[in-house]
């Protein structure tokens, strides 16, 4: 990922309702605590039974009845489909050497529900054309935007215009010297 690129994660306002009873500000990533995990999986110190839960893993999608063909539809008429993929995974990606976005969403392959949607978008996109694009199908479909800090946002620019401007990306597109210069000193997390 480029660090001009604003990550997002998608979720159902209906799965967030049903989860937890109400849309909260905020959820639990814990980046520390997650890449410790996978080091220690990749080790082979885990057993298979071990895992970690935060609001990244968690399936918010498992009650929603959205149609999964219907949101790729959507996504297909915004953004050019990726060469790879396959039906269970499947991958947007516009890149032009200029701006980079892109989207995936994973398809359970039993139900055909869908499991995870995320986007990354290239905030040096003149208007911001495909960030704008995937807050309309969120505001289209009830969806809360959700970025890497897990912080949640309805689907409105204005509130995820407050998201991106905490963002690595934004302070990197902002002032690159003092975003690294920041970076180097300890100043600032890459989320």
């Amino acid at each position: 990922m480029a660090i001009w690129q604003f990550p997002m994660v998608v979720i159902p306002r209906e799965g967030l309702l049903n989860t937890l009873g109400q849309v909260p500000e905020k959820l639990d990533i814990d980046n520390e605590e997650r890449t410790e995990y996978y080091h220690l999986k990749y080790d082979g110190l885990l057993e298979e039974e071990d895992t970690f839960r935060d609001a990244l893993t968690f399936n918010w999608w498992k009650d929603s009845t959205i149609d999964a063909i219907e949101v790729i539809h959507e996504m297909d008429k915004r953004v050019r489909r990726a060469h790879w993929g396959d039906d269970t995974y499947v991958c947007w990606k516009f890149n032009n050497g200029q701006v980079d976005n892109d989207a995936s969403m994973s398809i359970n392959e039993e139900t055909g529900k869908i499991e995870e949607l995320r986007f990354r978008a290239d905030l040096r996109e003149a208007g911001l054309t495909f960030l704008k694009d995937m807050i309309a199908i969120a505001e289209k479909y009830d969806w809360v935007l959700m970025d890497m800090k897990g912080n949640l946002a309805a689907s409105q620019l204005s509130e995820v215009a407050q998201l991106i401007k905490q963002s690595s990306s934004y302070k990197f597109i902002q002032d690159p010297r003092k975003f690294l210069t920041d970076l180097v000193e300890g100043k600032i997390k890459i989320e």
